[in-house]
């Protein structure tokens, strides 16, 4: 029996229907723990040493770590994904599958406000405004790694991110591509596929890292 059916037959009465739809309304509210989860999924709030695997597994998979208002509410959960695959109550297969569904629930709540089919025309004049001069540079940049200009519909936030980030004197990016660029990166994938597939086919697209 996986941990997952245990939860749904001692905690649900068996009722896998009702389990998935607190696990959607719990996702939703951003807060896991409003699932009545078993011992295991509870204690995974006190599982601090297991955080630093959860984070590191976060950033490879993602190639970066979104703001820690988007991670905290994923991570209870992720923490006891690691510690029942360590503890050998899950095989390897099922435990890859499930972090995997996970971490792009993380991917797509950092995504959340990026949703839209076409921006507001406050944002786009911003766009056309501020920090102008990074403008070609982070084209550039991203393009680069890209392999292709994207379209600006696609890669508009992205770009003013990463006109942001450029902005600030004290700080330099490295040459090779940075967590920045993959959050960047990550955002025009995503957008790329929503515009041209729907939401649903955005939030099960491949993550990059």
């Amino acid at each position: 029996m996986t941990w997952k059916q245990k939860v749904i037959d001692d905690q649900y009465g068996g009722n896998a229907e009702q389990f998935e739809t607190a696990f959607a309304e719990a996702v939703t509210e951003g807060n896991l723990q409003a699932v009545h989860w078993d011992d295991l999924i509870v204690d995974a709030t006190t599982l601090t040493h297991v955080k630093n695997a959860g984070r590191e597994l976060i950033k490879i998979n993602l190639g970066y770590l979104p703001p820690n208002d988007v991670m905290m509410p994923y991570e209870p959960y992720l923490r006891a994904l690691i510690q029942n695959y360590w503890n050998h109550s899950m095989a390897e297969d099922e435990f890859l599958e499930q972090l995997d569904d996970h971490l792009k629930l993380i991917r797509n709540a950092d995504m959340k406000h990026n949703t839209c089919q076409t921006y507001d025309p406050a944002i786009i004049n911003k766009y056309h405004k501020t920090f102008v001069p990074y403008g070609y540079a982070v084209r550039s940049r991203l393009a680069n790694f890209l392999g292709y200009v994207p379209q600006l519909e696609h890669s508009l936030i992205a770009e003013m991110w990463m006109r942001d980030i450029m902005s600030d004197e004290t700080y330099r990016l490295p040459d090779e591509i940075a967590p920045d660029d993959m959050r960047a990166l990550t955002l025009i994938k995503y957008r790329e596929v929503l515009l041209a597939d729907g939401q649903q086919a955005a939030d099960a697209s491949p993550l990059l890292g």
